[in-house]
């Protein structure tokens, strides 16, 4: 592990604030209030992102009238992982704990259960339909029925080297009537359940859980970070008009098509802004902390948007080193945006964006992402991030760590006890789940 621990400015009542337009992450019911800091006395949450970068940490309590204290935060140099996988139990563990009891010694807690996000090209996701029929006159559909559904679509076979990490309900459909969101109370004889299924490898989520307890850490439950991040930088009205969220990190982009109030498609590609840099190296010839540099500073994803100048000249790299530059950025940027692309088969399925293309993450700091975004999709884009986030000097990505603590504060406030170990009874996550269908 190298580097220094650096804990993140974040404490207190958390409100989200905008950061570019008129973008206010919406709160988790309600509207956030400001001021008094008061904490419920049911409990906490720690959110634990760990990144190919950087792993964050949020230590969160609910306050009153449904706004969220963040307690403390911290973040520490990535050590051990590869493109979302740890390759290095014990340098994970030993960061991870190094971490852990940073932030539990500035919340002044006892040390708990973590809820760990997940990403990586590992992540894969599928649709399905499950159906049950009701009696022959017809019935009235009951929560009952609803819930049967849902076991059925987490009973689901998926290949033995994976794990269900979210059963999320797209739409349902009675009889001949389709896109129903809440059958509960119509009348009819058959009953169906659309789901979209986000897995991961067996092995990799079973080598982070091995991770996160050699850091004597316990695992409540595992969220794919797409998930998390859309209920941080997506609202219910985004969600319902159409969006696409993309998330581009050091070693991979993780994405997620919301349309009606569901997530339709998910995934990742194994390409992020830590190849730009590499490319850059080699490039321009120089090692990979002075083309991270040069990247942050002159770097733009269109050649036609160059860094200003400004009152730099004495340093600015010439013309052609300029030229050069800006050709790799264009270049690896795009395939970037152009993996994902056909990974949602964009060519063929282009669904109605009202709320455009967001763009979020390390990678999406790039000068000019959003206006290429918009030349490959054909869609409105714009980029969004967490309070914490916008620090030019530490592009570190907080929406994950964020909007993990957001529900599952949200789902431990109406289920008390969600957050013992995970083990102890799968009866407590099953709400959790659900919250996300929800929420994503």
């Amino acid at each position: 592990m190298s580097g220094e621990f650096v804990p993140a400015p974040l404490s207190g009542e958390f409100v989200p604030a905008p950061l570019s337009g008129e973008f206010v992450p919406a709160p988790l019911s309600g509207d956030p209030v400001r001021g008094e800091l008061a904490v419920y006395e049911s409990g906490y949450v720690t959110a634990l992102d760990l990144g190919s970068s950087s792993f964050r940490a949020v230590v969160a309590g609910p306050g009153r009238d449904d706004s969220i204290v963040v307690w403390a935060t911290g973040s520490v140099a990535a050590a051990g992982m590869r493109e979302g996988r740890p390759i290095d139990l014990p340098a994970v563990a030993s960061a991870v704990r190094m971490l852990l009891d940073d932030v539990f010694d500035r919340a002044q807690i006892d040390a708990g259960p973590v809820v760990l996000a997940v990403a990586g090209d590992e992540i894969r996701s599928l649709d399905t339909q499950v159906s049950m029929s009701l009696e022959e006159r017809g019935v009235r559909v009951q929560e009952r029925h609803l819930d049967v559904l849902g076991q059925r679509i987490r009973a689901i076979d998926v290949p033995f080297d994976r794990v269900i990490l979210h059963s999320l309900p797209v739409e349902y459909a009675l009889d001949d009537r389709a896109g129903l969101e809440n059958p509960v109370g119509l009348v009819g004889t058959r009953l169906s359940l659309e789901a979209h299924v986000i897995t991961g490898a067996q092995s990799m989520v079973g080598a982070l859980r091995q991770a996160v307890a050699m850091a004597d850490a316990d695992v409540a439950s595992i969220v794919y970070s797409g998930c998390a991040a859309a209920c941080y930088l997506l609202d219910s009205a985004d969600r319902e008009a159409g969006a696409l969220l993309v998330d581009i990190g050091a070693e991979s982009t993780q994405f997620g098509l919301y349309s009606r109030g569901s997530m339709r498609k998910s995934g990742s590609v194994p390409v992020g802004g830590n190849h730009v840099t590499r490319d850059l190296a080699w490039g321009l010839d120089m090692d990979v902390n002075a083309s991270e540099r040069v990247k942050r500073r002159w770097g733009s994803a269109l050649r036609t948007r160059p860094a200003p100048v400004g009152n730099d000249r004495s340093t600015a790299p010439d013309e052609e080193t300029l030229a050069r530059l800006g050709a790799i950025c264009e270049a690896r940027q795009q395939e970037i945006l152009e993996l994902v692309a056909q990974a949602l088969q964009w060519g063929v399925n282009r669904p109605k964006l009202g709320a455009g293309l967001i763009l979020t993450g390390g990678g999406a700091r790039l000068r000019a992402t959003a206006e290429l975004a918009e030349q490959v999709f054909g869609v409105q884009s714009a980029c969004r991030r967490a309070p914490e986030d916008d620090q030019a000097t530490r592009p570190e990505s907080w929406a994950v760590a964020l909007g993990l603590s957001w529900f599952a504060l949200k789902e431990q406030r109406d289920q008390p006890g969600m957050m013992a170990a995970e083990g102890s009874s799968n009866r407590v996550f099953r709400p959790l789940r659900r919250l996300i269908g929800k929420l994503v």
